[in-house]
């Protein structure tokens, strides 16, 4: 009896662990147009001292789909320059992903996301009409 107690507290607790940087997206993901690397070559286009706050989409790859799409966006965060994002749509890829991810703000000095929020890249079903830098 004891032991279920503790399985159940430890898988409680896990569930408090932050990811830190990751590969993890919506169930859309895989399917829905563009990659990674299409977005990196469109933040290179950001001027580096953009600002852009939390929520906002940052670049996107619109689907022919409507309005859907592969955007980079923050969470959680006080906004970030877009130097910062560059940097950050970069650690993603060298972490390997492939399309959709997270990454902590201020990675590699703090992998954890709960600390200061996270860079996004994910599937949206509502780019807001952004197709390229937002």
């Amino acid at each position: 009896m004891h032991l279920g107690a503790s399985l159940i507290a430890l898988a409680s607790a896990a569930g408090l662990v932050s990811a830190g940087i990751n590969c993890n997206g919506a169930a859309g993901c895989p399917s829905v147009a563009g990659n990674l690397d299409q977005l990196i070559n469109l933040a290179n286009g950001i001027d580096d001292n953009r600002w852009y706050n939390s929520g906002q989409k940052i670049v996107c790859i619109q689907t022919n789909l409507g309005n859907t799409g592969l955007c980079a966006f923050q969470q959680n965060t006080g906004g970030a320059p877009g130097h910062s994002i560059k940097s950050l749509l970069r650690s993603l890829r060298d972490h390997g992903c492939k399309k959709c991810g997270s990454v902590p703000l201020f990675y590699p000095s703090d992998n954890n996301d709960s600390s200061h929020g996270i860079l996004t890249v994910n599937v949206v079903g509502n780019t807001g009409g952004c197709n390229g830098i937002c």
